[in-house]
């Protein structure tokens, strides 16, 4: 027998309300489809979601690199509540805006292969201290800052790029963080996002005012936020300070800023909510494979998923055939050296019509084998 269960995400719809309530609301990318939407997880204290950011092209007229777009595979593969970007989604900068209009089309159709709802915070490409630019941002990709809820969590987009305080938070913003931080603080986390790190690896990297860094820092630490995410360095950076956690993620393709030693290198973040504990997984881009079979005469399909990471991974896999309903039998396993481990596989919601969504945890470096077929 099959087990079923209820996957996050299980029917999109709108999102919950927020734990306290917000004066701007941030709606996911406007993608389009199921993607769009964002409905409540089955347990609002159990959930994960994506973290990437920087996939800019190197230059104008230059072709943006495919590293977003497997991350986006690979996002559907895990298939998250919903997935962070911070920002540097397109070159931008020096573009007319009928370019850079082009550019954020084609990243909302690759963001759209992901199946989830994705949230942008603006970075310097996107706007580059030019209102065209900020206008055009505001058409295309929605609010430059904002905030939702998710389960049992607050999430705070900010805007570092604000004209004439490029770098930083102007007045009227930060009033309206400090309202919205207080008016969340009953949330179990609040985690926040933004382009430019208060913290850099690279000093010359953040804010440009420390006083204005300071001043914001000053109100994560009273409102109790323990998580702080940003881009703009193209690498891997974290620290504490002051018990507030800031992780710097501009792994998503862009040109790396250092030595893969010292971060430089093309990731994405797996967050782990469960309760009162934030687990983050550092993923590698092309670790993480589906091969589908075509299905077969009887209606049967298989797939092949491969996990090249160093963690186990729980991830969903659509299957072309949805003839069987309540009567198909679900199969998983892996093989190592000659020995077969057989896999607890569930099937789950899709996201997408037309599909069975099996949900299976393949371990570390080996591949699950996903049947489904007709009972005999």
């Amino acid at each position: 027998m099959i087990k079923t269960s209820l996957c996050l995400l299980a029917l999109l719809a709108l999102a919950l309300p927020c734990v306290g309530e917000t004066t701007r609301p941030l709606l996911p990318l406007p993608t389009g489809g199921s993607a769009g939407k964002i409905a409540p997880p089955t347990d609002p204290n159990h959930f994960t979601f994506v973290l990437s950011g920087d996939n800019r092209a190197a230059g104008r007229n230059v072709p943006a690199p495919p590293t977003a777009a497997e991350i986006f595979s690979e996002t559907r593969l895990l298939q998250p509540a919903l997935c962070l970007w911070t920002g540097d989604c397109i070159f931008g900068s020096d573009d007319t805006v009928g370019e850079a209009a082009a550019e954020y089309d084609v990243f909302l159709a690759c963001a759209l292969s992901a199946a989830t709802p994705v949230y942008n915070s603006p970075g310097n490409h996107e706007i580059f201290d030019r209102k065209e630019m900020e206008t055009l941002y505001t058409s295309k990709m929605g609010r430059l800052y904002g905030s939702f809820d998710y389960g049992n969590s607050h999430f705070i987009a900010l805007d570092t790029e604000e004209i004439g305080h490029e770098g930083g938070i102007g007045k009227a913003q930060r009033d309206w963080l400090q309202h919205d931080l207080a008016a969340n603080q009953k949330a179990a986390h609040i985690f926040v996002f933004m382009h430019h790190p208060l913290f850099p690896k690279v000093a010359k990297e953040g804010f440009p005012d420390a006083a204005n860094r300071d001043d914001i820092h000053k109100l994560f630490v009273q409102y109790g936020v323990k998580h702080v995410f940003s881009g703009h360095e193209h690498l891997y950076y974290q620290s504490v300070h002051d018990g507030v956690t800031y992780t710097v993620s501009g792994g998503g393709g862009a040109p790396s800023d250092a030595d893969p030693r010292e971060g430089g290198f093309q990731h994405y973040l797996l967050f782990e909510i469960d309760g009162d504990k934030v687990t983050a997984t550092v993923l590698q881009p092309w670790r993480l494979f589906a091969q589908v079979a075509p299905v077969q005469p009887d209606g049967s399909c298989s797939a092949v998923v491969s996990n090249y990471n160093d963690a186990d991974l729980s991830v969903c896999v659509e299957l072309p055939s949805d003839r069987f309903g309540k009567n198909a039998v679900l199969t998983a396993s892996s093989t190592y050296k000659g020995k077969t481990h057989p896999l607890e596989a569930t099937l789950v919601p899709s996201r997408v019509p037309g599909v069975l969504t099996v949900r299976v945890t393949v371990p570390k470096h080996r591949a699950a084998f996903v049947t489904i077929g007709p009972k005999r």
